[in-house]
Order: C-alpha cells, then structure tokens, then sequence
C-alpha cells in the first residue's frame, strides 16, 4: 500500500507517471515541459521514482521501470472503472453481480469501449446466430438452455472452426448424442451445474465477445448484455469461460 499511497496521493506523480515510457526514455527537462511544470519539481519526483523501483535512469533520460509499468496499467484500470461503473450502475443494480468469483472481480468494468445492448426477445436468437455464423476460426459459447435452432446453426459450421460450448447439466436431456458428436468438425461440449454458471456469453474468433449476467429472478438476462471488442474485455471474456471450461466436465 505504501507505493499505492505515494502515486495516489500526487496528482503531479500520477501526470509524470502517465509521461514516462519503457520504449522511449525521456530527460526529466523534455517531461516538464509537456506537463508544464519546474523542472526541479519534476527531477526531484523522477529521482523518487528510480528511488522506489518505478522508473529507471539511463545517463539523463528516464523510464518506466516494468514494476512501474504494472502500477500504471493498474492505475488505469482505476480510471475506466470509476468511469464505467457510473454507467453501467442501473446495469449492476439489476443484475447479481456479485457471482462472478473472486479472481475476476478485479478487472470487472475496468475495460476502455464496450457497450451496453438492450435486445428484444425477438432480436436474442438472431444475434446469437449472427455470432455463431460470423465465427471464421473459433466460437466460444456459454449458454444457459439448449436451443434446437442454435444446434441446428452448429451442425452447418465449417470443418475449421473450433467450437466449444458449456450448458447447464439441467438440460442434458435435451441434448441427443448425435446433436453434439458430430463428423468433420471439431465441437466439444461441456456441462457444468446451473449454480455455478454466473454468466451466458459468446467469444466470436477473440475478435468480438458478449457477456450476460443473472437478473433478481435469478434468470439470465439475454436482452441487456455488456459487448464490445475492446482488448481488455476479450481478455476479460476469455478468462472467464476457461475458467468455466476448466471447471466443467465432458459426458
């Protein structure tokens, strides 16, 4: 907490923090000048930098040291989540966030362009197949019910996409073994118990992913969904569904 406190509690600390690059030393003179700030000011804060491991010193220049480098992107994880939970707090409000486990607590909302989509029931099944169909080389599913329709979509996939698809084992007996062993493509299936689902997405090629979450009827909300193709939310996206997979199993 000790280092948290010392950038936290400076604004002119966090501004020199946010000018410092690992790729691209810089003198301490040059980084008052883009802060418009004494350039005493600035040296004495860079030596504290060095001082605590934040940043490095090569002859003049300075740069952010790789501790720095993980105290910044932290720092900025910060940001778009204060940011992002003011708009996404009616979104939070409806629905039981507090599910998602521990581990990716910490990176909820701190995403930098996403969006909030209000679907109709009538638009749920042709967004889902959009996806499905839009997949090139890989298609990641958790869903909550096993949909004929969306089986269907499956069976038609090319040979080289990956499919990988995690359903509530509730609903196993909708699913015929032939539904899901199917020839020329690879499709694995996996089931967990429906208490530990705590979300329903898709994952289109690490390109595009949506994410979905239980309302206070403890049903899973199709028609407002958090989408977006920012990095950071792929990620995001990602980690939890192999998470899942990992926790899954195979009948």
């Amino acid at each position: 907490m000790e280092l948290w406190n010392f950038i936290l509690n400076s604004q002119k600390r966090m501004d020199i923090l946010d000018q410092l690059s690992l790729t691209n030393p810089q003198k301490s003179l040059d980084i008052a000048k883009k802060l418009e700030m004494r350039w005493q000011d600035v040296s004495t804060q860079l030596n504290l930098f060095v001082e605590k491991k934040l940043a490095a010193k090569d002859g003049t220049q300075f740069y952010l040291s790789k501790q720095g480098q993980i105290y910044k992107s932290q720092i900025k994880n910060l940001q778009d989540l204060e940011n992002n939970v003011e708009k996404y707090s009616d979104f939070i409000e409806k629905h039981n966030i507090e599910k998602i486990p521990n581990c990716f607590v910490r990176d909820f909302l701190s995403w930098e362009k996403n969006k909030l989509s209000h679907l109709t029931s009538l638009d749920v099944f042709p967004f889902i197949s959009k996806n499905v169909k839009g997949s090139k080389t890989e298609h990641l599913g958790v869903f909550s019910r096993i949909s004929k329709d969306i089986q269907d979509i499956f069976s038609g996939m090319g040979d080289g996409v990956n499919l990988r698809i995690i359903y509530p084992i509730e609903e196993i007996n909708k699913l015929n073994k032939n539904d899901y062993l199917l020839d020329n493509q690879k499709y694995e299936v996996r089931f967990v118990e429906r208490k530990d689902m705590y979300c329903v997405m898709q994952v289109c090629d690490r390109n595009f992913s949506w994410i979905g979450f239980e309302d206070h009827k403890n049903e899973f909300d199709y028609l407002n969904i958090i989408e977006g193709n920012d990095t950071r939310f792929l990620d995001w996206s990602i980690s939890n569904f192999e998470f899942l997979w990992k926790n899954s199993k195979k009948l």
